[in-house]
């Protein structure tokens, strides 16, 4: 089998759900597994996530993937639905959509089988929900249906400066709450850096994962852990004279003489193409070296200098002791994009299931 493959650790997974648990004091833990759990893969999470009271998705296809797995608990559909019939399915499936314009509101008054539901409330993100101001027709149009209760989300909760989250969450407590009605708006960020926004559900996802939503604080300074892992081996290795050329277009250079190692990793795998060629470093044994020239589509070149690794050396693309966090910023990127782009030809290997 190809050497290139992400192992899920679900003792870390529990670890990260009973620090959620803590930090979110009384207020419920919505699991977000969006994207196929943020790329961890759904299935792989199951002996974990079956204990979760409740979940969030962005669409009914991710719902209805849930259900398959045999996860019975309610749904939340982040994006509400996308036609009048999917209420149905709904109501049907224990699905709570979030309804965020006129629209979705009049498709789910003149529904037959009314579902669970949220109002979701543009509170700041300018994304998706109702106006502040248009809230309270909103909520009059929801009296004696069953609305759960009110919905935002942050932009900014992750931010040094937290004056807009604080002023999102201050024009979000200011509406009127119908008797029985609960509230959800922390995300990850905002369950650690916004205290009063836990409220009553809240919503973690990278943290649930063991990824820091801040740029200024690792995961193990929230004291979370890892879930995924990417791992890769070296297939070959080459000396290089200074001045040779390696990879497309002899996209590398050797500065001087030194070993060039090819690794199982690419583009075909969902590893980004565009990073700069020596940006991002991966580890093998203690030490770390650079991803060198262009990604290929299958394979990746790491300057190895004067060290001749052997064919079959581990190499750890992120995670653990190499974090997700820190080779997303190497490359430009977020935490986010790594994991929930790896192609299903990177196979999953379950630790401590």
């Amino acid at each position: 089998m190809r050497p290139l493959w992400k192992s899920v650790d679900l003792a870390a997974l529990r670890h990260n759900v009973r620090v959620l648990a803590t930090q979110a004091g009384a207020a419920q833990v919505v699991a977000v597994v969006k994207a196929d759990a943020y790329g961890h893969g759904v299935a792989a999470l199951l002996p974990v996530l079956r204990e979760m009271p409740c979940f969030a998705v962005a669409c009914m296809e991710e719902a209805l993937a849930l259900r398959a797995l045999g996860l019975t608990q309610p749904v939340l559909l982040l994006e509400g639905v996308f036609a009048a019939d999917e209420l149905d399915v709904c109501a049907a499936e224990g699905f709570e959509p979030w309804l965020h314009d006129g629209r979705q509101l009049a498709w789910y008054r003149h529904a037959v089988a009314k579902p669970a539901c949220w109002l979701k409330v543009d509170s700041g993100m300018h994304r998706l929900g109702f106006a502040p101001s248009e809230v309270p027709q909103a909520v009059a149009a929801l009296q004696g249906l069953p609305c759960r209760g009110l919905a935002t989300h942050f932009a900014c909760a992750d931010e040094a400066d937290l004056s807009h989250a604080e002023a999102q969450w201050c024009a979000f407590d200011a509406l009127p709450l119908p008797p029985g009605w609960l509230r959800t708006a922390a995300n990850s960020a905002a369950l650690f850096a916004l205290p009063q926004a836990r409220a009553d559900w809240v919503r973690p996802g990278l943290a649930l994962y063991g990824m820091s939503p801040f740029a200024d604080r690792t995961a193990a300074d929230l004291g979370l852990r890892p879930v995924l892992g990417l791992h890769s081996a070296v297939l070959a290795t080459h000396f290089l004279a200074r001045g040779e050329g390696a990879g497309y277009g002899c996209g590398f250079v050797a500065a001087e003489d030194g070993y060039l190692a090819t690794i199982a990793l690419g583009y075909g795998d969902g590893f980004p193409r565009a990073i700069a060629s020596g940006a991002v470093r991966v580890r093998i044994g203690a030490a770390t070296f650079p991803l060198v020239g262009r990604v290929a589509m299958d394979m990746a070149l790491v300057w190895l200098g004067r060290e001749a690794l052997p064919v079959g050396s581990p190499v750890l693309v992120f995670g653990d002791v190499h974090p997700v966090e820190v080779v997303a910023a190497q490359a430009g990127t977020i935490p986010y994009t790594l994991t929930t782009m790896l192609s299903p030809r990177v196979h999953t290997v379950v630790k401590n299931g």
